[in-house]
């Protein structure tokens, strides 16, 4: 009975809690917003395969402004991409031309520029660290 008793006066000492997911800053920075009419539309994605067109893990909707805008998001470490365009009709959506070509200001992270079909998240992909990351976007 007393080995019994040691045995489970032990227990609580193996007994380790599960760590608390960390978080970080990811601070984006949209740059080249030549109006202040629409909003700034912000989406960040995991890996996925349909890449732009994935669903976003997190995303923000900024009234326009000339200049830089600014987001901060609490991420966990790890891989992600973000894709930003200027709604300037503030519609929702991104607006596209003939054979699928934005109309309206857009970027992707590490400033990627698709010629000929949409970007892999390869493209885009950025890794936040528990120290956080900062990145900037030209939108054209």
């Amino acid at each position: 009975m007393r080995f019994l008793m040691h045995l489970l006066a032990l227990v609580p000492s193996f007994v380790v809690p599960a760590p608390a997911s960390e978080k970080a800053t990811l601070t984006v920075t949209v740059q080249n917003v030549q109006s202040k009419k629409g909003t700034i539309r912000i989406a960040l994605m995991k890996p996925c395969a349909k890449f732009p067109e994935c669903k976003p893990d997190d995303t923000a909707i900024i009234e326009a402004k000339n200049g830089l805008i600014q987001k901060e998001f609490d991420v966990e470490p790890g891989e992600y991409a973000v894709a930003v365009y200027h709604d300037v009709n503030a519609n929702g959506a991104l607006d596209k031309r003939m054979f699928g070509i934005p109309k309206e200001p857009y970027g992707f992270s590490n400033n990627f520029r698709p010629t000929l079909s949409a970007p892999k998240f390869t493209d885009c992909k950025i890794v936040v660290g528990s120290g956080g990351k900062a990145i900037s976007i030209r939108i054209e």
